[in-house]
């Protein structure tokens, strides 16, 4: 009888605080059962919700929590959906990343993690007719290999939807330059090449900077005045840029409404969304992605500073930004 209890108890503890008699694959195999135990911290069991991929794409849900009776475990969880984003925004929607912090990747599969949240871009072949989609990962905590987690279910999403396919692995990460903003280097704000801040930000300001090392497949910069801006200004800083030259990031972004061909600052013809992003042709490569974003610090200041209007620091950015990513003008 001992025995027989010794075992219950046994099997109660596998089943409550181990993945033993855990599937190998949860939430109809769109995600490995090893790698959200090795992302999620603490131990215990894996709880999953979600029955696989929904035939509408973006109705597609999986939750897995983990979580353990014994003392201090605590409890972990992270959400995995397909979404539809418009594509200019992929590298705006701060409910997606924390720019300044985030790290991206480009190439065989697109896209980018900061410390609590990802997103891969699918195939074009997975894309809705209006909009791109992509895997978002979500977690209420800091997560480990978050790239490599959430290219993995991208890859599992495209396989099962049979639109395409995806490496298990993203390629280099693009991290941060470092974690806290920094001084401006005038003349080359931002890491971009003849960029600069002289009479475009109040008179005596600080100005520091805060994103990737340029240039970069996906990239991103964010401009912050050190002044005594409250506490939601200044996280919105100054002025936010953005470029791209990863040819599926171009291609979400031409599915943006009202695209339209224009020209370009530099008088290049150009894909315009609006005024303030657009698609570059490049004499050689890849089309250059390109957007810039003024933050609340600059509605703020405008008016009270007599600063320059916006047009004023998208056009030195396009310069700068094709000079630095190597998108030389085509020849006529």
């Amino acid at each position: 009888m001992a025995a027989v209890v010794v075992a219950v108890v046994g099997l109660l503890h596998a089943w409550r605080n181990t993945n033993v008699l855990t599937d190998d694959r949860l939430c109809g195999d769109l995600v490995s059962a090893e790698q959200v135990d090795a992302v999620l911290p603490g131990s215990g069991r894996l709880d999953a919700e979600g029955n696989g991929l929904d035939k509408d794409l973006t109705d597609t849900v999986c939750r897995v929590g983990k979580s353990s009776v014994l003392l201090g475990s605590g409890e972990s969880e992270l959400t995995v959906r397909v979404w539809a984003e418009q594509g200019d925004d992929l590298l705006e929607v701060e409910h997606l990343l924390d720019l300044a912090k985030t790290s991206f990747f480009s190439g065989a599969v697109t896209g980018g993690v900061d410390r609590r949240q990802a997103w891969a871009l699918l195939p074009e072949k997975c894309w809705t007719e209006k909009q791109p989609l992509i895997v978002r990962v979500s977690t209420a905590g800091p997560i480990t290999d978050r790239a490599a987690f959430t290219t993995d279910a991208a890859r599992s999403v495209a396989a099962a939807a049979h639109c395409g396919d995806l490496p298990g692995k993203p390629g280099p990460l693009a991290p941060p330059v470092s974690d806290e903003a920094r001084p401006v280097s005038e003349g080359r704000v931002c890491g971009l090449d003849g960029l600069s801040v002289r009479g475009q930000v109040p008179e005596g300001a600080k100005v520091l900077e805060a994103g990737q090392r340029a240039p970069a497949g996906l990239w991103s910069c964010s401009l912050f005045l050190d002044d005594d801006s409250s506490g939601i200004v200044r996280a919105d800083g100054f002025m936010t840029y953005t470029v791209s030259r990863d040819p599926l990031f171009a291609a979400a972004v031409r599915k943006a409404p009202g695209t339209t061909q224009g020209k370009a600052p530099d008088g290049r013809a150009a894909e315009v969304v609006n005024t303030q992003k657009m698609i570059l042709p490049c004499a050689q490569g890849d089309p250059l992605y390109l957007a810039m974003r003024p933050g609340m610090q600059y509605l703020e200041a405008r008016e009270p500073a007599d600063l320059p209007v916006t047009d004023d620091y998208f056009t030195p950015f396009v310069k700068a930004a094709a000079k630095t990513f190597g998108c030389a003008a085509p020849t006529a």
